[in-house]
């Protein structure tokens, strides 16, 4: 019986949810048009943003439906915008995401968490859904919204915890 206990409580322990542990820095809401696309949050381990400090963890609470492709796409986009990553890097990267994203619906969340050594682990619904062991993947995921010159200054700013 303490066996199974034991076993139990391990096995509880290890699915919760890694970024659970963190504080939140920042939140805010991404917007396209008129339409409101996902609210956004950013945790650490201090609750303050420290670029290439990790663990961080991203959590995006979809507003809306929005097929993968669609998602894949806008990341791509980014990643080209930015300068992140070699051409066959983001090739690399875009397939390993197709393999683990679905399609959101509103009200689903998918978190990127960063573990202390860079490594990448995406969450979905509280869930995991896969795990890229390459830190300048992770780096360039987090940028899409930390970078100084992202596509909302505004959001990078509030997610910091700037004001």
């Amino acid at each position: 019986m303490l066996a199974f206990t034991l076993f139990a409580a391990t096995a509880v322990q290890a699915s919760a949810a890694p970024w659970q542990q963190l504080r939140p820095v920042g939140q805010g809401e991404m917007n396209w048009l008129w339409f409101k696309l996902y609210d956004a949050t950013l945790y650490s381990a201090s609750g303050r943003y420290q670029p290439g400090h990790y663990p961080q963890a991203l959590t995006l609470t979809y507003a809306r439906s929005i097929e993968r492709q669609d998602l894949l796409s806008a990341t791509a986009a980014e990643w080209q915008r930015l300068g992140l990553g070699s051409d066959a890097e983001r090739q690399r990267w875009l397939g390993q995401l197709a393999a683990l994203w679905p399609d959101v619906q509103a009200g689903d969340k998918l978190t990127f968490y960063v573990d202390k050594g860079g490594t990448g682990h995406f969450w979905w619904q509280e869930k995991p859904l896969g795990t890229l062991a390459d830190p300048q993947f992770s780096a360039a995921f987090l940028a899409i919204w930390l970078a100084d010159n992202s596509r909302d200054p505004a959001l990078t700013r509030r997610l910091r915890g700037q004001p």
